[in-house]
């Protein structure tokens, strides 16, 4: 057996044990992922211009700025934009992969900045953002931003090829059209409608809503009107949005909820006649952080959002109040965890921090959100309402109760292991323990 593989049994087996040990998730409790090293520092556009990306375990992974991230339940796993610094050359611009078994990061597409199809590390990417998922073609679609086009990616070989839009700057940023004739400015958000054979795109830098069907790639506006920006209700393009993000999709009311980032409020379109509405913020596009009801909340630039079919609720990300927001389809808002203080902490509601969460995404099943903290670079879980404590997403817990931002030791497991794995596995532990600390080195914060 290779020692990687060797050191990645004795990680999900040492995961494992940490889950007996855990009891009692509630909604709104906070944990990492993945990633490490320092958090951001200094003004909010003084990004870090050096090269910070490393597959590996837990905390001995790397990101810088991570965006998009989606859950993949067919295999377990959460694929992450990992985007960098834009305007920097050590920017990521990489897609990687998270196994939530293991906590296991490897890069699937990217290597550096630029613009190429290719496979794997062949491929360039410009400010990775919004991605979703086709679990039956095993086929990521992303937001490559800066590039203005729409790419897709197999998960199986790693090739990149771009799907719909183009990004030769001589050309207009707005056009409709099919496949490669087609424009887009900054594109940040996707839903897949697979039903309905279809894909949404959040057209951010153009202010409106695109749908483009599937597979032919035929893009055509059916919300806002082209670099019209605004906050204005009304149906198709009398509608205005100012910097649409993300989406989510309600499938008992056809309703599809866009993160209106600059208005600081979630729209609602009935995608029976495409009616724009307020479901939840300010009526003149206000900032703020307020719990409550419909226009009487208040958000501040939200971006990440998904959808619980299950308990009907909305879970968002906003950017500058560093928290997660429950949003009922009623427009009642509550903080599940973190607030206006930025920072970086594990722990249950308001008692977590985050730095700028940015993407969102929901393991259905087991209720566990994802988040990019884009600013601490890492990887966070959030439990969910309803959330499933036997379900295969709680080996992701590791560190429930740990001081600081560090990595965890081996040794405290040895007791938890012998239960679950017996004495067998305390002496195959005990004896890669050589191997095994190279992925566990303890961090500062």
């Amino acid at each position: 057996m290779e020692p990687s593989s060797v050191v990645r049994m004795l990680a999900g087996l040492y995961i494992l044990s940490l889950v007996c040990q855990a009891h009692g998730l509630t909604p709104g409790e906070v944990s990492i992922i993945a990633g490490g090293g320092k958090p951001h520092e200094g003004d909010r556009d003084a990004c870090v211009d050096t090269a910070a990306s490393m597959d590996g375990f837990f905390l001995d992974a790397r990101f810088n700025y991570p965006w998009g991230l989606v859950f993949d339940k067919s295999d377990n796993s959460i694929y992450v934009a990992d985007c960098g610094c834009p305007d920097t050359p050590h920017s990521n611009d990489r897609i990687r992969r998270i196994y939530l078994s293991d906590s296991w990061v490897t890069t699937i597409a990217g290597s550096s900045q630029g613009n190429q199809d290719g496979v794997g590390k062949d491929a360039h990417f410009h400010h990775t953002a919004g991605m979703v998922v086709d679990e039956d073609k095993a086929m990521l679609y992303v937001c490559d931003s800066a590039n203005n086009v729409i790419r897709q990616v197999s998960i199986k070989t790693g090739e990149v090829k771009t799907f719909a839009g183009n990004p030769d700057p001589e050309e207009v940023e707005f056009k409709e059209g099919k496949g490669l004739d087609a424009k887009f400015y900054h594109p940040q958000g996707l839903y897949l409608d697979t039903k309905q054979n279809r894909m949404f795109v959040a057209d951010t830098d153009n202010h409106v809503i695109r749908e483009m069907s599937m597979p032919d790639a035929v893009v055509r506006t059916v919300a806002g009107a082209p670099k019209k920006k605004g906050l204005v209700n009304g149906r198709g393009s009398a509608a205005r949005f100012y910097h649409p993000t993300q989406m989510a999709y309600d499938p008992y009311t056809d309703i599809l909820y866009v993160t209106d980032h600059y208005n600081h409020a979630i729209r609602s379109i009935k995608l029976q006649g495409y009616d724009v509405g307020i479901l939840a913020g300010s009526l003149k596009g206000e900032p703020g952080f307020k719990d409550g009801k419909g226009t009487d909340a208040r958000l501040n630039n939200p971006e990440g959002i998904a959808f619980d079919t299950t308990h009907r609720v909305l879970y968002v990300a906003e950017f500058e109040n560093n928290c997660i927001r429950m949003i009922t389809p009623a427009g009642i808002v509550k903080t599940l965890a973190g607030g206006p203080t930025a920072g970086y902490k594990d722990g249950t509601g308001a008692g977590a921090r985050f730095f700028h969460p940015t993407g969102l995404t929901l393991d259905p099943t087991n209720k566990v959100i994802y988040v990019t903290d884009q600013y601490n670079h890492l990887v966070r879980s959030v439990t969910a309402v309803g959330h499933n404590y036997d379900g295969p997403a709680e080996m992701v817990y590791v560190e429930q109760n740990r001081p600081g931002r560090q990595a965890s030791r081996w040794q405290n497991s040895q007791a938890a292991v012998m239960m679950v794995m017996g004495v067998a596995v305390f002496l195959l532990l005990a004896t890669a323990r050589a191997v095994a600390r190279k992925f566990c080195i303890k961090r500062s914060y």
